[in-house]
């Protein structure tokens, strides 16, 4: 980054060590270094939102609606056939009127997508902030049917009474933003591990880094999905609800991504011949690893790394 020196850094907070001063691509949805970092800022939104809407004395309950799908969908268009659904159940003359009467004072979307038998299957988290009073049972009575029918206005199979709405109390959406440490299931979704037999996204880069069994249908489908969500926000808060909860306005992916941790201790500053040697030698990780273990030791890495990739430039290493 201009103005900045390459540097390596340790979390005081985390004990992990990380590079400073590279150009960050900030693609939430394909790169796992920058995914990490936005999702959990995410995250510490989602937590302090939830604790801004208690304090209001709101219910917050999360919303799951899935559509059918098969192999061979299209997902560009599964995904935008899925956001006009969403936007025709909140904007319609129906959508306004539960609006009013659940008294829903916003929400905080978030699409999550897994791959399975059936293909790819694209689905929305949504955290419903509402005034107190009403039941789980009764929100889904109310959504289930209006989400089946803009779906189907929108060109989609009619989502199941089953499966095609669920909705959970605030325990439960709670849990979702506070357990994420790891992984969540609203805005680190495409990041975790897929269940009974599905696959996220990251399990395709797994399978690629591994060479395991189809590993290279693996790449192809993992080219489908960062070509199919390029661009797309990772969450979307309707319009007003920041405001209502006094959160001021939301940082772009690009600012989380080149956010540096305050509390990290600078084990090693970079220069320009040292970085060339720990791409040539592809030893970032190796690196990272010694800073995290055996600090101590970088100096003599970073010169036995230097003198193999100049042994790699001249043929004799």
């Amino acid at each position: 980054m201009p103005n900045q020196s390459l540097q390596v850094l340790k979390s005081k907070e985390h004990n992990k060590a990380f590079y400073t001063g590279l150009q960050v691509c900030a693609s939430v949805w394909a790169c796992p270094v920058c995914a990490a970092k936005i999702s959990e800022r995410r995250r510490a939104e989602l937590t302090t939102a939830l604790a801004l809407a208690k304090a209001r004395e709101w219910d917050v309950f999360m919303l799951t609606l899935t559509v059918p799908h098969g192999l061979g969908d299209d997902l560009p268009a599964l995904l935008k056939q899925i956001h006009t659904a969403w936007r025709s159940t909140t904007t319609s003359r129906a959508g306004q009127k539960l609006r009013k009467l659940l008294g829903i004072r916003g929400t905080i979307r978030a699409l999550e997508v897994t791959h399975g038998q059936n293909g790819f299957h694209p689905h929305l988290h949504v955290l419903l902030f509402l005034d107190q009073g009403f039941s789980p049972q009764s929100v889904h009575h109310a959504f289930s049917p209006l989400w089946q029918q803009a779906c189907m206005r929108a060109g989609l199979p009619r989502p199941s009474d089953e499966h095609g709405c669920r909705v959970d109390d605030g325990t439960y959406a709670a849990a979702y933003a506070s357990k994420w440490g790891l992984e969540s299931e609203l805005t680190k979704s495409h990041t975790k591990k897929g269940r009974n037999g599905s696959r996220t996204p990251w399990d395709f880069l797994r399978a690629v880094l591994d060479k395991s069994e189809g590993w290279q249908q693996s790449a192809i489908l993992f080219r489908t999905y960062a070509e199919a969500f390029k661009g797309k926000r990772q969450l979307y808060w309707s319009n007003g609800l920041r405001d209502l909860l006094a959160m001021g306005e939301q940082a772009s992916d690009e600012e989380l991504a080149a956010v540096q941790e305050d509390s990290a201790l600078m084990l090693a500053e970079l220069t320009d011949e040292q970085w060339r040697a720990i791409l040539r030698t592809k030893s970032e990780s190796i690196v990272l690893d010694m800073a995290e273990t055996h600090p101590q030791a970088l100096p003599a890495l970073l010169a036995s790394i230097l003198e193999r990739a100049k042994k790699l430039a001249t043929g004799t290493g």
